[in-house]
């Protein structure tokens, strides 16, 4: 992992674009070194406020990555205001371990999945842009705590929360139908998917195929029943599901400093 002081926003249906100015907090305590790796981003909307922020958490690596000890530091800039502000939730982030990961934006919270150490689960943690809070969602109960041979994450569908796992060449999914009930956990999706396993789920069409990354810089869409529907090589491009976002199309402008992509 890499320190990452850079962050920019872009709106791919106007080509605009916004440079975030680097966090003075950062700079003081003395984060940005590359002894500082930052693991959680997200991008939000307070709708209370009319403001879009910026979220991103950090560690140093004065501790083992896998210890309790490790607390993350948050650090949140928000674009009306133009400056970065740091939240007290150390205590709340120190039991997580995370690796690198985008946070998908829904009801108002930015949401990460990740492992918590003292509950030995996977949890979803949902940072509330209007309250500024943390919150825990309990996964699924047949979601299981075994990670040591599986990939999963988050996705988004049709508007509902939904987690995924895949082992071999085995893909789950499964989606909230209600906000916060746990009760309201379904699995839609359980198939097999051949000839390649590395398959991960990023979004679901309209007409409810699937859309991810495969091996070989390959885009595919899978049906629900996980038959290829068709594909797309991007030659020697070699990229990840972490450097995948899904957009929603606006002619929003982003305040100030405005460049033209």
């Amino acid at each position: 992992m890499r320190c990452y002081t850079n962050f920019y926003l872009w709106n791919p249906s106007t080509g605009v674009s916004k440079r975030i100015p680097v966090s003075p907090i950062t700079i003081a305590t003395g984060y940005n070194t590359n002894n500082t790796f930052k693991v959680l981003y997200g991008f939000g909307y307070n709708q209370s406020s009319d403001d879009y922020i910026v979220v991103v958490g950090s560690y140093k690596s004065g501790y083992a990555q896998h210890e309790v000890s490790n607390s993350i530091k948050l650090e949140i800039f928000s674009l009306r205001a133009n400056k970065w502000i740091q939240l007290e939730l150390g205590s709340h982030l120190r039991t997580y371990y995370v690796d690198p990961k985008v946070g998908s934006f829904l009801n108002g919270s930015i949401h990460w999945l990740v492992y918590n150490y003292q509950t030995k689960m996977n949890v979803i943690i949902a940072f509330d842009t209007k309250d500024m809070t943390m919150s825990e969602i309990a996964l699924p109960d047949d979601f299981s705590s075994d990670i040591s041979h599986r990939t999963y994450d988050l996705l988004v569908f049709r508007g509902l929360i939904g987690v995924w796992t895949r082992e071999m060449s085995k893909i789950k999914i499964w989606v909230m139908q209600e906000y916060t009930v746990h009760s309201s956990w379904t699995k839609t999706l359980d198939f097999l998917f051949h000839p390649n396993p590395n398959f991960s789920p990023v979004c679901f069409t309209n007409g409810g195929d699937i859309i991810g990354p495969i091996a070989n810089a390959r885009l595919v869409k899978l049906n629900d029943k996980g038959l290829l529907l068709e594909y797309h090589s991007y030659g020697d491009c070699c990229f990840f599901r972490s450097q995948l976002a899904v957009y929603t199309e606006s002619l929003l402008s982003l305040p100030d400093d405005i460049e033209q992509a």
